[in-house]
């Protein structure tokens, strides 16, 4: 078991990285919601249909924890709607759950952030914890504290800062989990190594080069690595007024191309695409070194994820810029990253970037 720890002061967790028997999992997060009046277990409902590890699990923290009772939710994307949360909300009322009781999100990066929202608004805020089941949830949205929901006009569009408890990246989950969704979480991991930390993208490319990226080892110390990343921006700048930011690298124009894409796209695979189209730009502005376009283009290629950005991006994807939750009037705080592990924050126009993008992708 590896343990990142989340240096919050009184708001501190860890996140424990491991494969984990049901009465060991429990243990972990039973011991942070130890005073709890009652849990909620949420579990994304396609988890626990294929999944053996869910069952046992809820039952083990049955054993640990007072007043445990199963929700699940849609599955994916799909629980991330404002009526998804509100039914949540009202289930939570209904079975009676006050002000001292606690969530507990068992499935990936949609699940936790549906999760923490609910728990960050239900009684304006009872606490929650994470066991993540998906490469995507371990390495970027079970830390942090960001949660959300998207709207019609665009994702994440609504949500709120609320750290969880503990979390818990439960590797045995993985084995379940088809090879698409590993690769779209490998893509927040290549994020964090060409935003922050060179040595983990060499590792990467490494791994990728010899076969053995999705290797259980080689997925344990990718999270490890990815969570350290995420660790040291968040406890810097943890409501993104400053350095946070860089965390959004391949977002603006990936969120645009996922929500028009209705969510047929992962998020990994958005996130892909918005990185190499980020690349592209900062190339075109002369704030990226070429040679980092290809590089990464190559990596996320051979670990499956999409990088055939051009053709995506239509009048209505370059609109969609327009709702991004990182704008300003008229200017949005775009992400460039000149070399590998380094990243910096500019004010671009809106009308710039959607003038100057399609040609530097053309050129790509």
């Amino acid at each position: 078991m590896i343990t990142v720890t989340v240096p919050l002061d009184s708001r501190s967790y860890e996140v424990k990285i491991g494969v984990f028997d049901a009465a060991a999992a429990a243990d972990q997060l039973a011991s942070a919601l130890g005073k709890a009046t009652g849990v909620a277990v949420l579990v994304d409902s396609q988890v626990g249909k294929k999944s053996p590890r869910v069952a046992p699990l809820v039952e083990a923290l049955a054993a640990r924890l007072p007043g445990v009772r199963r929700l699940d939710l849609p599955a994916g994307e799909a629980c991330k709607t404002m009526a998804a949360v509100e039914r949540t909300c009202q289930w939570l009322a209904e079975a009676g759950y006050d002000r001292g009781a606690a969530l507990i999100a068992i499935g990936g990066g949609a699940t936790s952030d549906h999760v923490g929202f609910a728990a960050a608004i239900y009684l304006r805020g009872i606490d929650f914890a994470i066991c993540s089941t998906t490469v995507l949830g371990m390495v970027d949205a079970s830390v942090g504290g960001k949660t959300g929901a998207d709207l019609p006009a665009g994702k994440n569009l609504v949500g709120a800062f609320h750290q969880p408890r503990a979390v818990i990246a439960e590797l045995g989950f993985l084995a379940t989990l088809p090879r698409r969704e590993q690769a779209a979480g490998l893509a927040e991991a290549v994020k964090a190594g060409l935003i922050a930390d060179e040595q983990l993208l060499l590792r990467l490319e490494a791994d990728a080069r010899a076969d053995r990226v999705f290797d259980l080892d080689s997925l344990a110390a990718t999270v490890a690595e990815a969570v350290r990343v995420k660790v040291q921006v968040v406890t810097e700048d943890e409501r993104e007024a400053g350095r946070r930011a860089i965390l959004n690298f391949g977002h603006t124009v990936g969120h645009a191309i996922e929500a028009e894409s209705a969510y047929d796209l992962l998020h990994g695979e958005a996130v892909a695409l918005g990185m190499v189209a980020a690349l592209a730009f900062g190339v075109a502005r002369g704030e990226t070194e070429a040679s980092l376009q290809a590089r990464a283009c190559e990596l996320l290629s051979r670990i499956g994820l999409p990088i055939d950005v051009a053709r995506r991006i239509s009048p209505a994807t370059l609109a969609r810029i327009e709702v991004d939750k990182k704008r300003r009037s008229n200017e949005i705080g775009f992400v460039f990253v000149p070399r590998a592990g380094q990243s910096i924050v500019k004010k671009v126009p809106l009308a710039e970037l959607q003038q100057q993008l399609p040609a530097a992708l053309a050129t790509r």
